[in-house]
């Protein structure tokens, strides 16, 4: 992102939910992890339309097989030009499972095998994160994506983690669930990226919500505001924001 979205600017008037790929059941339950997986793709410039194209069958096979889990695609809209598939999962068997040993997928394998390969021939490279959802610090994930994705990525100075996540909890997302805000997710990488990486998503409705009044700092106080940004940035090595736009199309909802 810019320099000109303020440090630490990370809700606004519109904010509606954060980054969602969901089990058919959207209810949380606190007692359980909440585990993110998130594949970048970056994309061959002269196959997108046909990546796109084979994503649009795959989900055309899932839907017909009544597959009963979901996840969501999105374009960037910032940075290099690159697909985001974001799933979500209770528990960490869960990633053991996939479509080729899918029982509701048995008919379907040869087709499967074939789209795979053209969404595989679509992309220069993919980077896959698993991070784990602190839901203390974070908002309960509706069903519905937003419209855009504004996301903050930081890395946090050695031996400072716990501090900064309590920090983050206790005074940011604290202030954030005052705000009458939807939505707000906050995560830590596990597997992936850095040890050292914390990120936090906020919905947008547009890019013109980036120019409404910071609802947390409203709810904080300037004086407040100030005292915690001040802190956060002496926890951190560094940051930086990213923009995406949900693409309904080719998101898997079993709708």
């Amino acid at each position: 992102m810019t320099s000109r979205i303020p440090k630490h600017f990370r809700t606004t008037l519109f904010l509606t939910v954060a980054i969602v790929a969901i089990p058919s059941t959207h209810a949380q339950d606190a007692s359980k992890p909440s585990i993110r997986a998130t594949t970048h793709y970056i994309l061959k410039s002269d196959r997108t339309g046909d990546m796109a194209a084979a994503i649009k069958e795959y989900n055309e096979i899932l839907k017909k097989a009544r597959w009963d889990k979901t996840y969501t695609i999105w374009r960037s809209a910032s940075g290099p030009a690159e697909m985001m598939r974001v799933d979500y999962y209770d528990k960490w068997a869960d990633l053991d499972a996939n479509t080729a040993r899918d029982p509701k997928l048995k008919d379907y394998q040869a087709e499967i095998t074939r789209i795979t390969a053209r969404i595989n021939e679509s992309f220069v490279s993919s980077n896959r994160v698993i991070d784990i959802v602190n839901q203390e610090a974070s908002m309960p994930r509706p069903a519905e994506p937003p419209k855009m994705l504004m996301i903050w990525t930081a890395h946090v100075k050695a031996d400072k983690m716990r501090e900064a996540v309590d920090l983050e909890k206790n005074e940011y997302a604290a202030a954030m669930k005052t705000t009458g805000v939807k939505t707000y997710i906050f995560a830590v990488t596990r597997y992936g990226g850095p040890a050292n990486e914390i990120r936090s998503s906020t919905g947008l409705d547009n890019w013109a919500a980036i120019d409404q009044p910071n609802m947390v700092r409203k709810a904080m106080g300037d004086d407040k505001y100030r005292a915690f940004t001040a802190k956060m940035d002496a926890l951190l090595e560094d940051y930086r924001y990213d923009i995406y736009r949900y693409d309904a199309e080719l998101s898997f909802t079993g709708k």
